[in-house]
Protein backbone atom coordinates (compact mmCIF):
# COMPACT_ATOMS: atom_id res chain seq x y z
CA UNK A 1 0.00 0.00 0.00
CA UNK A 2 3.13 2.18 0.78
CA UNK A 3 4.49 1.84 -2.58
CA UNK A 4 1.50 2.30 -4.47
CA UNK A 5 0.73 5.59 -2.34
CA UNK A 6 4.58 6.90 -3.14
CA UNK A 7 3.75 6.09 -7.03
CA UNK A 8 0.67 8.03 -7.17
CA UNK A 9 2.49 11.29 -4.94
CA UNK A 10 5.33 10.78 -7.45
CA UNK A 11 2.51 11.39 -10.70
CA UNK A 12 1.29 13.90 -8.79
CA UNK A 13 4.64 15.77 -8.02
CA UNK A 14 5.70 15.34 -11.86
CA UNK A 15 2.46 16.47 -13.00
CA UNK A 16 2.22 19.67 -10.42
CA UNK A 17 5.97 20.32 -12.03
CA UNK A 18 5.28 19.95 -15.40
CA UNK A 19 2.60 22.92 -14.47
CA UNK A 20 4.79 25.09 -12.62
CA UNK A 21 7.89 24.90 -14.30
CA UNK A 22 7.52 27.50 -17.23
CA UNK A 23 6.95 30.16 -14.82
CA UNK A 24 9.41 32.89 -14.92
CA UNK A 25 10.50 36.54 -13.07
CA UNK A 26 11.62 39.06 -15.48
CA UNK A 27 14.19 41.43 -13.83
CA UNK A 28 15.60 44.01 -16.12
CA UNK A 29 15.31 41.97 -18.78
CA UNK A 30 16.46 39.03 -17.26
CA UNK A 31 14.35 35.85 -17.11
CA UNK A 32 14.93 34.04 -13.77
CA UNK A 33 13.01 30.56 -13.82
CA UNK A 34 11.59 30.46 -10.46
CA UNK A 35 9.04 27.48 -11.08
CA UNK A 36 12.10 25.45 -12.48
CA UNK A 37 13.84 25.73 -9.65
CA UNK A 38 10.66 25.01 -7.54
CA UNK A 39 9.78 21.98 -9.32
CA UNK A 40 13.40 20.64 -9.18
CA UNK A 41 13.60 21.29 -5.56
CA UNK A 42 10.50 20.07 -4.85
CA UNK A 43 11.04 17.05 -6.17
CA UNK A 44 14.19 16.16 -4.73
CA UNK A 45 13.06 16.91 -1.55
CA UNK A 46 9.68 14.62 -1.80
CA UNK A 47 11.88 12.03 -3.10
CA UNK A 48 13.61 12.32 -0.28
CA UNK A 49 11.16 12.18 1.93
CA UNK A 50 9.23 8.90 0.53
CA UNK A 51 13.15 7.53 0.18
CA UNK A 52 12.89 7.41 4.22
CA UNK A 53 9.07 6.41 4.21
CA UNK A 54 9.74 2.97 2.78
CA UNK A 55 13.18 1.15 1.80
CA UNK A 56 12.92 1.78 -1.70
CA UNK A 57 10.36 4.64 -1.48
CA UNK A 58 12.54 6.70 -4.03
CA UNK A 59 12.50 4.43 -6.30
CA UNK A 60 8.81 4.01 -6.46
CA UNK A 61 8.26 7.68 -6.48
CA UNK A 62 9.98 7.74 -9.62
CA UNK A 63 8.21 5.12 -10.95
CA UNK A 64 5.45 7.39 -10.80
CA UNK A 65 7.35 10.56 -11.63
CA UNK A 66 7.93 8.70 -14.80
CA UNK A 67 4.93 7.68 -15.65
CA UNK A 68 3.21 11.03 -15.32
CA UNK A 69 5.92 12.25 -17.64
CA UNK A 70 5.93 9.95 -20.41
CA UNK A 71 1.55 9.89 -20.06
CA UNK A 72 1.75 13.68 -20.95
CA UNK A 73 4.48 12.66 -24.10
CA UNK A 74 2.62 10.12 -25.41
CA UNK A 75 -0.92 11.56 -24.91
CA UNK A 76 -3.00 11.82 -28.35
CA UNK A 77 -1.33 15.95 -29.85
CA UNK A 78 1.53 15.47 -27.77
CA UNK A 79 2.48 17.45 -24.59
CA UNK A 80 1.80 20.73 -24.26
CA UNK A 81 3.21 20.99 -20.59
CA UNK A 82 6.32 19.94 -21.10
CA UNK A 83 7.80 21.80 -24.30
CA UNK A 84 10.83 20.22 -26.09
CA UNK A 85 13.21 23.99 -25.34
CA UNK A 86 15.45 24.45 -22.66
CA UNK A 87 13.04 24.91 -19.67
CA UNK A 88 11.14 21.38 -20.62
CA UNK A 89 14.71 19.79 -21.25
CA UNK A 90 15.90 21.06 -17.91
CA UNK A 91 12.88 20.31 -15.87
CA UNK A 92 13.17 16.60 -17.11
CA UNK A 93 17.20 16.37 -17.07
CA UNK A 94 16.83 18.04 -13.71
CA UNK A 95 14.11 16.09 -12.17
CA UNK A 96 15.00 13.34 -12.93
CA UNK A 97 19.05 13.72 -12.01
CA UNK A 98 17.20 14.36 -8.32
CA UNK A 99 15.38 11.31 -8.38
CA UNK A 100 18.47 9.27 -9.10
CA UNK A 101 20.63 11.29 -6.35
CA UNK A 102 18.31 9.90 -4.27
CA UNK A 103 17.84 6.40 -5.04
CA UNK A 104 21.67 5.88 -5.27
CA UNK A 105 22.93 8.15 -2.63
CA UNK A 106 20.32 7.30 0.15
CA UNK A 107 20.95 3.94 0.83
CA UNK A 108 24.98 4.73 1.22
CA UNK A 109 24.15 7.78 3.74
CA UNK A 110 21.87 4.89 5.96
CA UNK A 111 25.28 2.90 6.63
Amino acid sequence: MKRAALALLGAYVGVMGAFVHRHTWQVQGVEWPWGLLLAIIATYAVALAAERVAPVGGAWFGLGWGIALLAQQFSPGGSYLVASDWLGWSFTIGCLGAIVLVVVRTPRLRQ
